[in-house]
């Protein structure tokens, strides 16, 4: 971890709120790194103050602003430091952004901002930003290619490692979906967000989660206790 928009990014995984972070001063900056850490092999971002060394990259330009010698209004200069680094950041995280990176920004404000339904707005919540991204992603393509099939499989797999989906080829319109996942109400919900914002009204589909339905010849699906009978 070197720069600002690293240690950005460690928070977000740790699901903590981009604008809930603080940027400071640091107090013994070094000359050879933007994030004063201890550990520059650290993965995630202990609190939410992150030390920054304005000087690393940008001398001519925070230099003679954040002067240490100046002890006049420290807490608008601190307010300012921050102000400055989150821009900073901001600008960082959006250098070379595609159309494809834009589109779907817009997708994602769509959803939560309720474009798409209440119920997916609060749904869409339940997934990690790693995986709504594979979500919007997916979403893209659908609108591109109009293959709702080829979105909904990028999505399941995207969001679940393990999945399976198999159409049933007497049933015209129907899907059986192993997800290999405990099956709580929230994955019932992030499950249901799925089907819904991928699949025509018209497609039966029956997850399953922590166990795999039975299919005949397959010996890894017919395990007693480990199978589902369908």
């Amino acid at each position: 971890m070197n720069y600002a928009w690293e240690a950005v990014l460690l928070a977000e995984k740790s699901k903590k709120d981009r604008d809930s972070l603080r940027f400071i001063e640091a107090a013994c900056p070094s000359p050879y790194i933007e994030v004063s850490v201890t550990d520059l092999n650290a993965q995630t971002i202990e609190g939410d103050t992150i030390e920054i060394n304005p000087l690393y990259r940008f001398e001519k330009m925070f230099g003679r602003l954040f002067d240490k010698n100046i002890t006049d209004m420290r807490q608008t200069r601190a307010l300012l430091f921050d102000v400055c680094m989150h821009y900073v950041v901001q600008l960082d995280l959006r250098e070379g952004l595609t159309k494809e990176d834009f589109y779907e920004s817009r997708i994602a404000v769509d959803i939560q901002g309720g474009i798409y339904g209440e119920a997916a707005r609060k749904r869409f919540r339940l997934f990690r930003k790693p995986e709504q991204k594979i979500i919007i992603h997916a979403c893209l393509m659908l609108m591109k290619s109009e293959n709702y099939m080829m979105g909904f499989k990028t999505a399941v797999t995207g969001v679940y490692p393990h999945a399976c989906i198999y159409e049933n080829n007497e049933t015209a319109y129907e899907l059986l979906v192993y997800l290999g996942a405990d099956e709580t109400d929230e994955e019932r919900e992030r499950a249901a967000f799925l089907r819904e914002m991928f699949l025509p009204i018209q497609e039966t589909v029956h997850f399953f989660y922590e166990h795999h339905f039975g299919v005949i010849d397959v010996d890894e699906t017919m395990v007693v206790d480990e199978m589902v009978l369908f």
